[in-house]
């Protein structure tokens, strides 16, 4: 069976027209752009809930595939949190004041094209297994997309964004059904790139 699939972006940042000059994944995988001012300047973060992005419409999810979205954005809300209690430099804070980000960050998994030198061309699968996406994911072609931008709380204007593919780390279900564990060796090299 052959796939053409059609490389595409989330949706999770308005505009990626920035990305497309800085995105070769062959040399870093992990892509930020300064817009504003430095996180550094900052003092407090607010940590917003993560978006899942499965793909899936919400009324052909499974009760399986819910599951799992909310697994994934608990798991990675509570790591963030620890990061953030732990790093010395930031408050972790519940609302908006001076010197405060909030970080928003949103988690999906990608086909790569292994063909593409600069492995900038990927598209979107769904999180969770599909008569179509479970022979990706079989093929180990699957990765983890992570997607954040730090916001100020107060002006509400975007101070940095970033992507990141983590490449390194296939995405290969264990059993019948897509799992967090199966995805936890990813989130944590993503939760790295937070940090």
């Amino acid at each position: 069976m052959s796939r053409s699939p059609q490389a595409k972006n989330s949706g999770f940042f308005k505009d990626y027209k920035s990305f497309e000059k800085l995105v070769d994944f062959n040399k870093k995988s992990d892509h930020e752009i300064v817009l504003k001012k430095s996180a550094k300047e900052y003092k407090n973060v607010i940590v917003s809930a993560v978006q899942v992005i499965s793909t899936i419409e919400p009324e052909q999810q499974t009760a399986l595939q819910k599951k799992l979205y909310k697994e994934i954005g608990d798991y990675l809300n509570a790591e963030y949190k620890k990061s953030i209690q732990n790093s010395g430099k930031y408050r972790l804070v519940e609302k908006s004041d001076e010197d405060t980000l909030v970080l928003e960050s949103a988690i999906s998994v990608v086909e790569v094209h292994p063909d593409d030198e600069k492995w900038s061309q990927f598209s979107p699968v769904s999180l969770g297994l599909s008569v179509v996406s479970a022979n990706v994911y079989m093929d180990g072609d699957v990765r983890l997309l992570g997607e954040k931008r730090l916001v100020d709380a107060q002006t509400k204007e975007v101070i940095s964004q970033s992507m990141s593919v983590i490449k390194d780390i296939k995405i290969i279900p264990k059993g019948d059904e897509l799992e967090l564990e199966d995805l936890k060796p990813a989130l944590n090299e993503w939760i790295m790139h937070i940090k």
